[in-house]
């Protein structure tokens, strides 16, 4: 890229709730959308992890784009972040603790022994 530095893409996984508390310890920049079916409501959750913090964010069209997004295994950041940007400048997102994320992962992960939880889980790696 001439004269742009550094950008990102992201890299799509479809992964189980277990496998994704495993995972985003290690990486710096991430996010992911859990979604699955309970008895009295549909729980979808999408969180966005930033160095050692986590937001929960709580935006319709991030959701709404990166089901759009469905069979994309890798992209240009451009696809997800500005939807991100967007939920925190207009103040719909919650920072929460890594525990946090752990139980509610652990508790999804037992919960799809009986129906599934869909992971959409997107990792941005730098590219120059």
């Amino acid at each position: 890229m001439e004269g742009k530095g550094a950008s990102k893409l992201f890299y799509r996984h479809t992964l189980k709730p277990n496998e994704l508390a495993l995972v985003i310890p290690n990486v710096n920049e991430c996010l992911f959308a859990l979604h699955t079916k309970l008895a009295a409501r549909d729980y979808e959750v999408t969180v966005y992890k930033y160095g050692q913090e986590y937001f929960v964010l709580d935006d319709a069209r991030i959701f709404k784009q990166i089901q759009g997004m469905e069979q994309e295994s890798q992209g240009d950041e451009e696809e997800i972040l500005p939807y991100v940007e967007e939920a925190f400048e207009d103040n719909c997102y919650t920072a929460v603790e890594e525990d946090f994320i752990q139980l509610e992962l652990n508790i999804l992960a037992t919960i799809s022994d009986s129906r599934p939880v869909q992971v959409r889980y997107y990792e941005f790696t730098d590219f120059i």
